[in-house]
């Protein structure tokens, strides 16, 4: 995993400072405090993996603190997400969602980063967290809502082979390949859908159709990450994903689109915003062509103006005589 701060790195007197501000920076930032911020020493260490992101914290102090999401927090930045945590080290108090929880060491919860928390530990704290995408539970998130900040047990039954999951995943991360840690993190959301309907006996909650529903917007997230790979194929998406290319095809036409036009569609939107970036003008069209994954020049040029009604060089003059420069008057 990639170490986004090790305070052991940082001036003794900017340890504690560094370490809020990288909190206060993430894409759903929240205030960490500390009773004696002078005497700090922790680290934060991310990575993606597959459909979510993994992250592991350590604070080697044995200082009381804590960290909080407030309102004003939220409004300033909410990717409409979960955080899923595993407590690793020492009790929490977690007060989120009108629940008021103790976290002993291997209990885990959920928290939505739309809602206010407040986290406090008596000492040094340890933990793993997975971002995930609300869209990616299979579970509707008003079923989810309920459950939301409450303790889940995670030394039994499947909150045992969710903690075993993470926790191997988070130690040998550099030993997975792309498709692997799709496969992965794919059980990963199937087995906490199965420990929330589990400890909410909600089987019956969730819809018809939702694994479906489900599998189609994973499709989608790893083709989006994997645009700029000229090799993306049908073949491989279904591989990854452990169905039929039939079965992918299916799952495309039900939403009345086919894999190679939803590729395409993808690609070219991102083209489309490159060529009206001013940071990118000194990059031919070919260049950013290919970076989307457009091999043949021609057959891009074709694509594009099929879809915005101007070939690549003529909807970036279009863009830069605009009189409101990159702004306005696009052609879409």
């Amino acid at each position: 995993m990639r170490a986004l701060i090790d305070s052991d790195h940082v001036p003794a007197d900017d340890r504690f400072d560094c370490f809020r501000d990288m909190f206060l920076a993430e894409p759903a930032p929240a205030e960490v405090f500390r009773d004696k911020p002078a005497d700090f020493s922790g680290m934060i260490a991310s990575a993606d993996f597959g459909m979510v992101t993994l992250v592991t914290l350590s604070s080697r102090t044995a200082v009381s603190g804590g960290a909080r999401r407030t309102p004003k927090l939220i409004r300033r930045s909410d990717p409409d997400g979960y955080r899923l945590v595993f407590n690793r080290h020492n009790t929490g108090a977690l007060t989120h969602n009108g629940n008021n929880a103790t976290l002993s060491p291997g209990d885990l919860t959920l928290i939505d980063t739309s809602l206010p928390f407040e986290w406090r530990i008596p000492g040094g704290d340890y933990w793993h967290a997975v971002r995930i995408q609300r869209e990616l539970l299979p579970l509707p998130h008003h079923t989810v809502r309920t459950i939301i900040g409450a303790r889940l047990c995670g030394k039994t039954g499947i909150g045992a082979l969710l903690t075993t999951l993470v926790t191997k995943a988070a130690q040998d991360i550099d030993h997975y390949r792309p498709t692997d840690a799709i496969r992965v993190s794919t059980t990963l959301l199937d087995l906490l859908g199965g420990l929330l309907v589990h400890e909410l006996e909600a089987d019956t909650a969730l819809p018809p159709g939702s694994h479906q529903r489900v599998l189609f917007r994973r499709i989608q997230v790893f083709i989006q990450q994997r645009l700029g790979d000229p090799a993306l194929t049908p073949e491989t998406i279904a591989a990854a994903h452990c169905i039929s290319v039939r079965t992918l095809h299916r799952l495309f036409q039900s939403h009345d689109d086919t894999v190679a036009g939803w590729i395409r569609t993808q690609r070219l939107d991102r083209c489309r915003q490159e060529l009206t970036n001013p940071l990118l003008d000194e990059q031919t069209v070919q260049t950013i062509a290919a970076r989307w994954g457009f091999t043949a020049a021609a057959h891009f040029t074709r694509a594009f103006r099929a879809a915005y009604g101007l070939s690549p060089q003529e909807y970036r003059r279009h863009d830069d005589a605009s009189p409101a420069g990159h702004a306005s008057n696009r052609p879409l």
